[in-house]
């Protein structure tokens, strides 16, 4: 059968290359006899419906699948409906979203069938049933709509060998070439899962959707021979660092120290720096375990700072054991080490104040923190925190939104309606500047060409300007210079100690 995969991104914004949609297209291409095509709009979003029907007609899928974020939710939905009018094919949906809110998703009348769990052995099991003309209720993690019924099957554990699964093959996606121009990394995970439960994320909902353990680790080893297989493969076509995107890639430290021992033994170090998630507490955060990420090449380390309120962390996120006196003592020690601090910060929190948004906004000033992102805070449906949300922006439409685009937060007691929004600009300014100004005194000679280069081609693919000019600015080919000018600017500032 020849099965096509969308990732519904219409937002015009490059800003991540979809490991699952990599996973799952490699895995039908390799393990099943199934002809397999990625559909990826996110390159032609000015003219994504011509896009996708050249694509869909040339193509001729017996079946479509669309990979759901709530994000996308939406997206995925108009995208199902516009298909169905080119070919009216069986359409599968899967992703955390449809994990989380299997009965919503079905409800859509454009779905004929949701995956409920991990969906490499499931979409496999699907395909080759549809082929056959087997039952379909034989396959766990699968929901299906027969004559109008929903037949819900029993769910799939999920699986405990992710060593089993192929490298993710990303010449799949027809316009590899311009992710690696645009972000210059590739996307890698050697985990599955997270084992804490903040209430704003979906790993709070994930844990209990299917059978067996949601937090998993492949062998450290093998993790690492993938990224230099990705490296030599990709290294001449623009791929300058390695985005590890492991929710908490240092929780395990027998594991990670292995990671780092094989990626420096291998040479990685020194030709592939890499960006990690790091949660700022002082397990995951230890001296050790940033002196590894150090002598290992990492150069960006993302922290989720969420709010600075230890109130609103605590109590509201559920996000405990970084005090803001730890959360400034490892943000030294990442500067003592050169690397990159990029923080994510949300604001229109349930339960946000003027003067929890002021203290967050405000703790982004040290000089510690170089690259803080803001964002408003959009609920993710079925999480502890959404039960909490009042009100998020909407369109005009009927259909719900979810994106942090489109969101101003929760309604608070107290926080005037025009204060998020208005705080979103006041930061993407005031920060924006602060980095371009540090990205020129670190990188002089390369800095405009760099950045006009990237915000001319952002602009033709249909990224707003300030989405064009902000991934721009956070480009990997900037981070050896910054790195040195952070490592400079510890040396001789107060925090040294």
């Amino acid at each position: 059968m020849r099965f096509a995969i969308i990732y519904p991104n219409l937002d015009g914004t490059p800003h991540s290359l979809d490991m699952g949609v990599a996973y799952l297209a490699t895995y039908i291409d390799e393990r099943t006899d199934h002809q397999v095509k990625i559909i990826d709009p996110t390159f032609h979003t000015r003219h994504w419906r011509d896009y996708m029907r050249k694509q869909v007609e040339s193509f001729n899928p017996d079946v479509v699948g669309i990979s759901v974020v709530s994000l996308y939710f939406d997206y995925a939905r108009i995208i199902a409906r516009f298909v169905k009018t080119i070919r009216p094919v069986p359409i599968i949906v899967g992703g955390y979203h449809t994990m989380m809110n299997p009965d919503e998703t079905a409800a859509v009348p454009d779905f004929d069938a949701i995956c409920t769990g991990e969906g490499e052995h499931t979409l496999a099991e699907y395909l080759d049933r549809l082929s056959s003309g087997d039952d379909l209720q034989a396959v766990k993690g699968l929901w299906f709509k027969d004559g109008g019924v929903l037949v819900k099957n029993e769910k799939r554990p999920f699986n405990d060998d992710l060593d089993s699964l192929p490298i993710p093959n990303y010449n799949l996606f027809d316009d590899i070439d311009n992710y690696l121009y645009y972000l210059g990394r590739l996307y890698v995970i050697g985990t599955r899962g997270c084992p804490y439960r903040c209430s704003f994320c979906a790993e709070s909902v994930l844990d209990s959707s299917n059978p067996g353990r949601r937090y998993r680790e492949r062998d450290p080893k093998n993790y690492v021979a993938e990224i230099e297989y990705l490296y030599r493969t990709y290294r001449n076509r623009g791929m300058k660092a390695a985005h590890v995107y492991d929710a908490v890639f240092t929780f395990n430290g027998s594991w990670f120290r292995e990671w780092a021992e094989e990626y420096q033994k291998r040479g990685l170090h020194e030709v592939l720096p890499y960006t990690t998630f790091l949660k700022a507490d002082q397990r995951n955060a230890s001296e050790e375990k940033l002196r590894l990420l150090a002598e290992s090449g990492c150069l960006q380390v993302r922290i989720g700072l969420e709010s600075a309120d230890q109130g609103i962390r605590e109590e509201v996120l559920n996000k405990k054991g970084n005090s803001p006196e730890i959360t400034r003592e490892i943000l030294n020690t990442c500067n003592r080490y050169g690397m990159i601090v990029k923080t994510y910060c949300m604001i229109g929190i349930p339960g946000d104040t003027l003067s929890s948004i002021r203290k967050t906004y405000e703790f982004s000033k040290t000089p510690l923190i170089h690259v803080p992102l803001y964002f408003a805070y959009t609920p993710l449906p079925s999480t502890p925190l959404a039960e909490r949300f009042q009100s998020v922006h909407r369109t005009g439409g009927t259909e719900r939104i979810y994106s942090y685009h489109f969101s101003r937060g929760a309604k608070n007691e107290g926080v005037p309606s025009w204060y998020v929004p208005w705080t979103l600009i006041k930061s993407y300014v005031y920060y924006g500047t602060r980095l371009a100004w540090n990205i020129f005194l670190s990188n002089p000679v390369i800095f405009i060409p760099l950045m006009l280069s990237r915000i001319i081609k952002g602009l033709v693919f249909g990224a707003p300007p300030m989405i064009s000019a902000g991934y721009a600015l956070i480009h990997p080919g900037f981070w050896p210079g910054l790195s040195r000018l952070i490592r400079k600017r510890w040396l001789r500032s107060r925090f040294r100690k």
